[in-house]
C-alpha cells in the first residue's frame, strides 16, 4: 500500500527534545502482522517506518522506488528495507532501545557517519542518539530494534558474561560474515513467513516463537563481535565539515549558494573544500548543497503540512531564484516536474 506522509517532526530536521516525562506516550508493539508500505519519493520512504525520526534526502538522479516491511513482535520491531535510489539519511530511533543495521552483502558504497560500511560489519545506535548513512542505489538493509531491558535479560541468559561490552559507543561491529549472511536469511524468511501465515492477535505463540528466534540469533551474532578498525582521522574530519557546510547551507535557505561563502564558514580554501566533497562523496560542494535545497522543496511540495501553496513560493524560499532552472534541476533529480509533485499532496 502507498506511504501516507504523516507528522514526524520538523520537515528539515530531527528532533533531539524528550516528550515531557507525564505526556502520553503511544504503545509500541501493539500492531499485528506484517505491514508492507510503497513508497515513491524518499520523504514517503522515511515517513513508512514506525515510531523512528527520519530525514531522507536523494542523491541520485531518477525517479524513486522503495518499500519497507515491518514487523513487531512485543516491542521488538524487526523490518526490512528497500530504496532504488541513493540517499542520505538522518535517523533516530525511539528512547530505551538498540538499533541493529544488517545491509546485505555486496553493498560496497554503503556508510555510515562517513565510514564505510563492508560485508563484515553491521551498525548499532542506541536510542534517541541521531545516526546518519548513506546508501547507494538498489539498497537492501535489515533492521532489529530491540528494547535495551530486553536484550540484557536474554542475553544474560545466553551469554557467558552478558552482553558484550563492545556495544557501548561503537557505532560499526565487526561481525562473522557467515554469520551475518545467516541472519540476514532468517529474517529475511520470518518475514514472509508472517506475512504469508496473515498472522492476527491470536496467534501469541507463533508471536513469540519468532522473538525468541531473533533474540537467539542476534545474541549469537553478538558473541564475537568485536570493534569495527577506527577510520583515518583525516576522513572524520572531512565528515564533519561536509555535515557543517550543510547545516550552514539548510540554516539560510534564502540565501544562494556561494563557494566563497562556505569557504569562510568553514574556513578552508576553495581547492580544499573541493576535495573535502570529493573524497567524501564524490560530488562537488555546490551540487550536493543544492541536491539538499532540492530535496527540501520536495518535503515541502508533499507534505500536507507544508504552508507553501505553489511551487514558486517553496522554491523561491529555498534560494532558487531562476524558477526556470530550478524546474530542471528539480526534474532531472526526481524525475518529474515540481508541479506534478505538489499535485500529488493536493490529491
Amino acid at each position: 500500500m502507498p506511504v501516507q506522509p504523516r507528522k514526524n517532526g520538523p520537515l528539515h530536521r530531527l528532533r533531539h527534545d524528550s516528550p515531557p516525562s507525564d505526556a502520553p506516550l503511544d504503545p509500541l508493539g501493539a500492531e499485528v502482522g506484517v505491514r508492507r508500505r510503497e513508497a515513491h519519493s524518499s520523504f514517503e520512504q522515511a515517513c513508512a517506518i514506525t515510531a523512528w525520526q527520519q530525514l531522507y534526502d536523494q542523491l541520485q538522479p531518477g525517479r524513486f522506488a522503495g518499500y519497507l516491511k515491518e514487523l513487531w513482535l512485543d516491542r521488538l520491531q524487526c523490518f526490512e528495507e528497500f530504496t532504488n535510489r541513493a540517499l542520505r539519511q538522518s535517523c533516530i530511533v525511539w528512547p530505551g532501545a538498540y538499533w541493529f543495521g544488517i545491509p546485505c552483502p555486496g553493498q560496497p558504497d554503503a556508510a555510515r557517519d562517513g565510514s564505510t560500511v563492508d560485508d563484515n560489519l553491521i551498525t548499532i545506535s542506541p536510542g534517541g542518539e541521531e545516526f546518519e548513512l548513506t546508501t547507494p542505489g538498489d539498497f537492501h538493509i535489515m533492521g532489529l530494534v530491540v528494547p535495551r531491558d530486553a536484550l540484557e535479560t536474554h542475553a544474560n541468559i545466553t551469554l557467558d558474561g552478558g552482553l558484550p561490552a563492545v556495544l557501548a559507543n561503537t557505532p560499526l561491529l565487526q561481525v562473522n560474515p557467515a554469520r551475518k549472511r545467516e541472519f540476514i536469511r532468517r529474517q529475511r524468511e520470518l518475514l514472509t513467513e508472517a506475512e504469508r501465515s496473515r498472522l492476527g492477535p491470536s496467534d501469541v505463540v507463533a508471536y513469540r516463537f519468532m522473538r525468541h528466534e531473533l533474540l537467539d540469533n542476534l545474541t549469537d551474532l553478538l558473541a564475537s563481535a568485536s570493534p569495527a578498525p577506527a577510520p583515518l582521522r583525516s576522513r572524520q574530519q572531512h565528515w564533519r565539515q561536509v555535515r557543517r557546510a550543510r547545516d550552514f547551507a539548510m540554516s539560510q535557505p534564502d540565501v544562494p549558494l556561494v563557494v566563497a561563502d562556505l569557504c569562510n564558514h568553514l574556513n578552508v580554501s576553495r581547492r580544499t573544500l573541493q576535495n573535502i566533497f570529493h573524497n567524501t562523496l564524490g560530488i562537488c560542494p555546490l551540487s550536493y548543497l543544492k541536491a539538499m535545497r532540492l530535496n527540501a522543496v520536495r518535503r515541502e511540495l508533499l507534505s500536507p503540512e507544508s504552508r507553501y501553496l505553489s511551487v514558486q513560493d517553496a522554491a523561491t524560499d529555498w534560494g532558487f531564484w531562476h524558477l526556470s532552472q530550478f524546474a530542471v534541476d528539480y526534474g532531472r533529480l526526481f524525475g518529474e516536474k515540481p508541479s506534478d509533485t505538489l499535485r500529488r499532496r493536493e490529491k
